[in-house]
């Protein structure tokens, strides 16, 4: 049973996905930070209010949180947009050249075959 732990554990999507939630809390303070010490004040500036949440509201209903929360999501799903595409121009040069590397030899393997084939 540990044998089977080990492999799951050790498998690379497994990896992945721990490395993936590492980073994304790590952004997600970046993020967080840009929006609330930067991108907010600005917006706030020009609505003349810095906070939302507190400021904008009708009869009970905080449609300002809701706002804010619209604002934070659309910034957030950018900046993981651009930090995905930008992983992937640096991880998919060396990808395709692994792949390169195996089909030359696969090819190669095909080749030694059929040579060994045409001389028998």
């Amino acid at each position: 049973m540990f044998q089977e732990f080990k492999a799951f554990a050790l498998k690379g999507n497994v990896l992945d996905l721990a490395i993936a939630v590492v980073m994304g809390a790590a952004f997600n303070k970046i993020v967080t930070s840009l929006v609330e010490n930067i991108i907010m004040p600005l917006i706030g500036l020009l609505f003349g209010e810095v906070d939302f949440a507190e400021n904008w509201s009708m009869f009970g209903i905080k449609y300002g949180i809701f706002i804010q929360s619209v604002i934070d999501f659309i910034i957030i799903a950018f900046a993981l947009f651009i930090f995905v595409k930008i992983a992937n121009t640096i991880v998919k040069p060396s990808e395709v050249e692994e792949e390169i590397e195996e089909n030359t030899v696969l090819l190669t393997e095909i080749r030694d075959l059929l040579r060994q084939q045409n001389k028998s």
